[in-house]
């Protein structure tokens, strides 16, 4: 059983799940998981949520980890298959909640920073409100992709779909983000 030692691409080695080798992916990956999954949820606390659930199912079913491909990869699987399955029971309780957007904090400084602000601001949320309105497996696909930087072979292996499925998925995404957002092309600051 391995501790911690590198593979030439950076990633841990582990063979088996045991207390010492979770305790070391916990340590190593709570915070890129916890990303993937907040950009999944698009709400921290419930990131926070899938990402002890995910854990816990891991140490639950470390009998099925077998050693192969990365801990990290699997670990990605087993929190986007807990993902799903959150909101499945999520959409039979109460369909689908409103997500608030988070409001960004606005030092006060210049007009002309409180109007770059504003602007970006303004953006970022037209951006986010596209995205949610992206079906959820383009928008799975696309945020994977875009954010989080898996390769469209690491998607389709955590979302268990052909690759071709997802280059599709995330070329639509990208060419209707960039149709929805194109009208706010003049609104973009300009850089200082």
């Amino acid at each position: 059983m391995l501790y911690g030692p590198w593979t030439s691409s950076g990633e841990s080695e582990i063979d088996t799940l045991d207390r010492g080798s979770l305790r070391f992916l916990f340590d190593e990956q709570r915070d890129s998981l916890f990303r993937f999954l907040y950009r999944l949820t698009r709400n921290a606390s419930d990131a926070d949520d899938l990402l002890q659930e995910t854990f816990l199912m891991v140490w639950r079913k470390r009998d099925q980890f077998a050693g192969r491909g990365s801990a990290a990869g699997y670990l990605r699987t087993v929190a986007f298959r807990v993902f799903l399955n959150a909101r499945q029971r999520s959409d039979r309780r109460a369909g689908l909640m409103a997500v608030s957007d988070r409001e960004a904090e606005v030092v006060p400084a210049a007009d002309e920073e409180l109007e770059r602000s504003e602007a970006l601001e303004f953006l970022f949320a037209r951006a986010n409100e596209a995205i949610a309105r992206l079906s959820d497996e383009m928008r799975e696909a696309f945020l994977l992709f875009r954010f989080e930087q898996l390769t469209c072979v690491e998607i389709a292996e955590v979302m268990n779909v052909p690759v071709k499925t997802i280059e599709s998925r995330v070329r639509r995404a990208t060419l209707l983000l960039a149709e929805k957002l194109r009208a706010y092309k003049d609104q973009l600051p300009t850089p200082h």
